[in-house]
């Protein structure tokens, strides 16, 4: 059980890395935005207004919901005349025919407009059926020739969701905030472990606190601005999906694709995860005597080989080597959200995962306790791996 000690520097751990008033800032800029973002696409969304286009008299091209066709019966030049004059007209168009090989289509308008790509597509659209009806092709042969060949998988498994999006980017949405979260407490770990050891400040909190205790607030601190930073990162994430789908793809906000059953599991394993991560590296960070010269930080990298290995196996979402992974409590954090998010799971699976890692994150934590114990009390020089091991493998934690 987390004592109260240790949820008190959980707590100065946490706010050490946290401004709440910034935080808060930074949250309501990104919605701020957001917002702006919204509103913005729907004062500028021109598919909502009906433009006029004239075109020659002998144009046979169908009025759609965003374009009216008219045959003016002046001629071109006052045409353009009243384009530039009251916008009688939205755009004028015109044919050259001199080349009998192709059309040469030019569109008169005042200026460059958004609306002005739907259009080109419209009348696209027209001379492909002109030229289909030069040729004497029937409407379902010139369907036939501009549909491009594709190939449709059926896949036996009904479990599996396919190997396409969304489900395969929401797998990888999930590999990149496990990374940054655990990049967020390698930082935050090293440093703060490192420094207060050269400092020699732990050793005058053991009157106060248990290393265990201590141990136990630090990770618990460190993972939770892991988690905070993972939240921030992936409000930034949605935050620029929404800009390109409204502002770049003219698509409008969609969030169906979203698997809110997915992102349920993730928070739980996510945490854990973190916490058996944060574990591992406060052990490590104990046991270096000048961060600057030692080569054991490199060690705690070791906590990113789980997204390495589940991103290397992500296109066999229900192969062995993925089916290990979920289960290994080492990998399960990282593994198991990316199964289910490509694969649909019995719920008992994901909770015997969950607990599995459950009991891993509280080993490691006894594990981390003794390393901590007796290397924050050695100075000038760094323990074996030998000497760790035996650390690890002792009973005594205070």
């Amino acid at each position: 059980m987390i004592s109260k000690q240790s949820v008190i520097v959980a707590k100065w751990e946490f706010l050490r890395f946290f401004k709440w008033k910034q935080q808060l800032i930074s949250y309501l800029l990104m919605m701020a935005v957001m917002a702006a973002v919204a509103l913005w696409s729907y004062f500028t969304d021109e598919s909502r207004k009906v433009y006029r286009i004239a075109v020659p008299a002998e144009f046979s091209i169908s009025n759609s919901e965003q374009f009216q066709f008219q045959r003016p019966t002046i001629d071109f030049e006052a045409q353009l005349a009243q384009l530039q004059a009251d916008e009688r007209w939205h755009a004028v168009v015109t044919v050259n025919t001199t080349d009998t090989a192709a059309h040469k289509v030019e569109l008169h308008t005042l200026a460059a407009k958004k609306w002005q790509q739907q259009l080109e597509t419209e009348l696209s659209n027209y001379f492909r059926q002109q030229y289909a009806t030069e040729l004497q092709l029937t409407p379902a042969q010139l369907e036939m020739l501009q549909q491009p060949v594709s190939v449709e998988y059926t896949y036996l498994d009904e479990n599996f969701k396919g190997k396409d999006t969304p489900e395969k980017m929401i797998a990888l949405g999930v590999l990149i905030l496990l990374f940054i979260g655990l990049s967020t407490a390698f930082g935050q770990v090293l440093l703060s472990i490192t420094g207060e050891k050269q400092q020699r400040v732990t050793e005058q909190l053991y009157a106060i606190v248990t290393p265990q205790q201590w141990m136990d607030g630090k990770v618990l601190g460190h993972s939770l601005s892991a988690m905070k930073a993972m939240v921030t990162s992936a409000l930034v994430m949605l935050l620029v999906f929404i800009v390109v789908s409204v502002v770049v793809r003219d698509d409008g906000i969609n969030l169906s694709w979203l698997n809110w059953a997915v992102l349920a599991w993730l928070v739980p394993f996510a945490l854990l995860g973190v916490l058996l991560s944060a574990c591992f590296m406060g052990a490590i960070a104990a046991s270096i005597d000048d961060p600057n010269t030692s080569g054991k930080g490199a060690v705690m990298m070791i906590t990113w080989l789980p997204m390495l290995f589940t991103y290397l196996v992500i296109d066999s979402p229900t192969g062995s080597a993925m089916t290990i992974l979920s289960w290994l409590p080492l990998t399960s954090f990282a593994a198991m959200p990316v199964k289910m998010a490509m694969v649909d799971l019995p719920w008992w699976q994901p909770a015997l995962s969950l607990l599995l890692l459950v009991a891993a994150v509280g080993w490691m934590r006894r594990v981390a306790g003794r390393i901590f114990l007796r290397g924050m009390q050695m100075y000038g020089k760094e323990p074996s791996w030998g000497q760790i091991v035996g650390w690890a493998l002792s009973n005594k934690t205070d």
